[in-house]
């Protein structure tokens, strides 16, 4: 199999608690990586660079600031070690509208990581890079055909995925007192409902980001949508093909609202859960005392806590599991966030660059940093050290499991940045819903 050729080339145990144990290097950033998989990242890009001669710099956009931005500089150093091509990568939480700032005006960067559709948009008024054209069998080699599929335009894939992120409930086991997993999204919501009765805030819900403020709102609510009605509609309401104004997206909204827009159920209170910043606003699982029992958010959510919270534990103090649905039918429905890499401007430097992001090797590198997980189905779960990561990276592929891209994938940059703007409205004023939905609506058909 080819996951474990891979763990036999790079000379792992396939024990990642004991790869951890090795020494490890810095990279970059400040950030620290096995040197072995570093060596074997840079081993690759020197291969994919070939007989060329490689030179000058690469400019990258991203959401990522902060220690993942230095994750990602770790993560680019090989290729820059092996083939001497300096990659600036610039995180901004504003990434979208920067990014959108500079297409207008005929400036883009080299490269940019964003959601697929605006992906799309952009190649509606842009000449993208097709990599079908020259990495296409890698491509079909390290991804499945449902992933290749959400970072294609037609029939031609443009994109590569770096991370690979699943909404899950995040918890402490140590304190958390709620619903299992295989419990339905009634028992969650009756549980909150008694804490609150109680005087305990079952919630961490920090909406805060910026110009983004609302996002993770958003995400919750999709992952509602598809557990309730399944990956298909939430697929059509990502496409647009499903109004934001139908009764569907109405009932998610007011899902999420019977949780969010309650002050007794939030930590800090409505108000402040807009406000608290997304990096930090889930540390309330591992406080002491704890500000809340459960989070909503993705994948990368472990590696913010343990990054920012002293003490924490993946598996014994902090934990994940998939979020309850509404309907057992779609209990398997999995939402994600997750963005592509894809370049405006087509040379020997970004082709090679964007081979190396696809390589086993370089996602074997960023999985085992234990931030995110990665899409390359080549990586052994047993890459990554966090027992919460090895079980989120099993879920992905695992048999009977129907990824669902939603509007957070699919939608335009218009649309995805109103939407987390009505979340916030909405938590302000949860009346005044219909209106919320309409406006984004009609950023949906363009007014």
């Amino acid at each position: 199999m080819i996951a474990a050729s891979l763990v036999a080339a790079l000379g792992l145990s396939g024990c990642a608690s004991q790869q951890q144990a090795a020494s490890t290097g810095t990279t970059g950033g400040g950030t620290s990586l096995d040197p072995k998989l570093v060596a074997a990242a840079q081993a690759e890009a020197k291969k994919l660079m070939g007989n060329q001669k490689l030179s000058g710099s690469l400019s990258v956009m991203g959401d990522n600031s902060g220690s993942e931005a230095a994750l990602l500089q770790a993560f680019y150093k090989p290729f820059t070690d092996a083939t001497g091509v300096q990659v600036n990568f610039t995180g901004s939480g504003d990434n979208l509208n920067v990014v959108q700032s500079r297409v207008a005006a005929n400036n883009p960067p080299d490269l940019v990581t964003t959601a697929p559709g605006v992906m799309q948009q952009y190649s509606a008024t842009h000449k993208l890079l097709d990599l079908s054209s020259f990495m296409g069998e890698e491509l079909a080699n390290n991804f499945t055909p449902s992933v290749n599929q959400t970072a294609s335009i037609g029939t031609s894939i443009y994109g590569v995925y770096q991370g690979f992120n699943n909404m899950e409930l995040w918890y402490d086991p140590q304190t958390y007192s709620g619903p299992k997993a295989g419990s339905s999204w009634q028992d969650v919501q009756n549980w909150t409902e008694q804490q609150g009765k109680q005087g305990k805030t079952a919630w961490c819900n920090a909406q805060g980001g910026g110009t983004s403020n609302g996002y993770p709102g958003e995400l919750f609510i999709e992952a509602l949508f598809a557990k309730k009605y399944g990956p298909d509609l939430t697929e059509q309401w990502g496409a647009g093909k499903l109004p934001w104004t139908s009764p569907q997206v109405k009932d998610a909204f007011q899902m999420f609202g019977a949780i969010a827009a309650h002050d007794s159920y939030v930590n800090g209170g409505v108000q402040g859960s807009l406000s608290q910043n997304t990096g930090t606003g889930s540390n309330g699982l591992v406080a002491e005392p704890p500000t809340c029992q459960a989070v909503i958010w993705g994948s990368w959510t472990g590696g913010l806590i343990t990054g920012s919270a002293p003490g924490v534990q993946p598996g014994k103090n902090l934990a994940s599991m998939q979020i309850p649905a509404s309907n057992p039918q779609y209990a398997n429905s999995e939402t994600y966030s997750a963005e592509v890499t894809y370049a405006f401007k087509d040379s020997p430097e970004t082709r090679v660059f964007l081979q190396y992001l696809a390589s086993d090797q370089a996602q074997a590198l960023l999985a085992s940093a234990n931030h995110w997980p990665v899409a390359n189905k080549n990586v052994p779960a047993s890459i990554y050290s966090d027992p919460t990561l090895q079980n989120i990276a099993k879920t992905y592929f695992a048999p009977g499991v129907r990824l669902a891209p939603g509007p957070a994938l699919l939608a335009k940059t218009a649309v995805v940045t109103g939407a987390a703007k009505g979340v916030v409205s909405y938590l302000e004023n949860p009346a005044g819903l219909d209106s919320v939905l309409q406006n984004i609506q009609n950023l949906q058909n363009g007014q």
